[in-house]
Parts: structure tokens; sequence; C-alpha cells
């Protein structure tokens, strides 16, 4: 259960984090936006308001502040994993590039480079079975 509620939370942020700037999210207080205003004003209904002493104001204050540091480190965390991403994905092409140079020195043919595991005692690759 902590892990569905932690997934949701995580799509939730991020889908914060992605956000366009100046975009405000809809608010569970909030209503949807509906179609064009209409040509005459609606009187202006009172806005319902919670008010708050200082004590509860000072907190307050804190806990949007903590969120939105947390907010700002999902949204680094999402940049840091797409680099990351395209760190692994340069590393496994230079590395199937080794592999398949190695391989036709050693005249041994190689039809899929994630089939082989580098042992560092032997100093060599090896290929793995049960691979796909």
């Amino acid at each position: 259960m902590r892990s569905i509620v932690a997934a949701w939370l995580v799509l939730f942020l991020v889908g914060l984090a992605t956000m366009p700037l100046g975009a405000q999210p809809l608010l569970l207080t909030q209503a949807p936006p509906r179609g064009p205003a209409p040509a005459t004003p609606a009187p202006a209904a009172p806005i319902p308001e919670i008010k708050l002493d200082e004590g509860t104001t000072l907190r307050a204050a804190a806990i949007e502040a903590r969120m939105s540091a947390v907010l700002a480190n999902f949204a680094l965390l999402q940049r840091q994993a797409q680099d990351m991403q395209q760190e692994m994905t340069r590393l496994l092409e230079e590395r199937k590039k080794l592999i398949e140079g190695a391989a036709r020195q050693s005249s041994v043919d190689v039809k899929d480079a994630n089939e082989w595991a580098f042992d560092n005692k032997g100093q060599r690759y090896i290929r793995v079975r049960g691979a796909p």
C-alpha cells in the first residue's frame, strides 16, 4: 500500500515539476475552468477563507516552503535521472563497440553484446548462459 501511495505521490510531483511556468495546478477547492466568460460579469461571491493566528501562520509558511523545496528536489532528480539514462545509453554503445572489436580480433561471433559479462579477474568477457 505504501508503494502505491509513494508511486502516486511521485507521479503527482513530477507532473507539477513538468508543468509550464506560470500555469497554476488545479486544486481540489477550485472549480475546473469552464468555457468563455459570460458577457455580463456575475456578482462577486465571497471567497471562503481560513483565518490563522501568528503561530499557525508561521507553521503554514514553513510547511509551504518545505513543500516547494521537495518539489524542486523532485524536478532536480528528474533531470538527473534523464542525464543518467543518457550516460547509460552512451556507455552501453561504447561497451558494444568494445566487445565487437575484441571479438573480431579473437574470431568470436557476437550476436548480442548483452550476452557478455566482464570477468575482472580473468580480464575477459565471457558469454552468460541463459541471456536473451
